[in-house]
């Protein structure tokens, strides 16, 4: 029997739910599928499976460093057939393009890609009161990744027997250089050399909860009960941190007033695009509230 390994990177269970979906369309062509939190320890051995699939969603206009790493490190691939897919609030940039390079250059042969919108539950956007793609993945989202689940299947079984492959689709174009420059100032290296020495915590409104420690998912924070929680330098700079402390505690590089110009420009693009959704929203001890 064929089988299907996919890979997953999921911040609030959104991703998850899309990987299950296409798990879904592979067992409905006859194809058996694993599901993997890429938050746990990496499988080492792929011998067995015949199809790998990669999802994440789109950080700072790119996949985001645990998932570029994973990828990293499945080579050799071996000629494996592959896909990706990916997860955004606004825009995704470079995000599905370069986990799709990534894993042909880890040796893949590419089956498609697949990208759906995913509830943009972003701290600095939603300090301006803005939540991008509300209620996504829809119903709708889910079955179009079971469709893409069954559409990988199909391919891969086409390829194994020497058909012709439907066309993979190509790479999206180039987006704004406005969001080159935001990937830029966002890297992972100057995440682990800067900004990630300056998340700071109130200790007289902290209450010692450890619930930003608790959501990291990078494990990054570290927390003992009744102690202030401090910060490693393995920020990915997803700021659940912030956005999920009940006491408005935590600070961050991002609330600087040098990176406000970027925050707004994007608000306000996404804001009057016709094609995405959006809502009002407020943070409100820790939880995003519809305004």
């Amino acid at each position: 029997m064929t089988r299907a390994l996919v890979l997953y990177w999921s911040l609030t269970g959104m991703t998850r739910r899309v990987a299950q979906s296409i798990i879904e369309g592979l067992h409905d062509e006859g194809v058996e599928g694993s599901l993997h939190d890429l938050r746990e320890e990496q499988p080492s051995d792929l011998s067995s499976f015949d199809i790998v699939g990669v999802g994440f969603p789109v950080h700072w206009f790119r996949p985001p460093t645990p998932v570029s790493e994973a990828i990293t490190r499945l080579r050799p691939l071996n000629g494996k057939s592959v896909f990706a897919f990916s997860l955004n609030g606004t825009y995704r940039g470079a995000g599905l393009n370069r986990a799709r390079l990534a894993l042909i250059r880890a040796g893949g042969r590419e089956l498609g890609a697949f990208g759906c919108h995913g509830e943009g539950r972003f701290y600095p956007y939603a300090r301006l009161g803005a939540l991008f793609s509300p209620d996504h993945p829809t119903e709708k989202d889910l079955e179009a990744a079971r469709a893409f689940g069954r559409s990988m299947a199909r391919a891969h079984n086409a390829l194994r027997h020497g058909k012709p492959v439907p066309t993979v689709p190509p790479l999206d174009p180039p987006t704004h250089p406005m969001y080159a420059l935001e990937r830029l100032v966002s890297g992972p290296r100057l995440t682990r050399l800067l900004y990630s020495r300056l998340f700071k915590v109130d200790r007289d409104r902290c209450s010692r909860c450890g619930r930003c420690a608790k959501g990291c998912p990078v494990a990054n924070i570290k927390w003992e009960r009744g102690a202030l929680p401090s910060w490693g330098r393995d920020c990915v700079l997803c700021l659940l941190c912030v956005a999920n402390c009940p006491e408005d505690a935590v600070s961050c590089p991002m609330d600087w007033a040098v990176f406000r110009p970027f925050v707004r420009w994007n608000v306000d693009r996404a804001w009057q695009d016709p094609e995405l959704e959006h809502t009002g929203v407020r943070l409100e001890q820790g939880k995003f509230v519809r305004s």
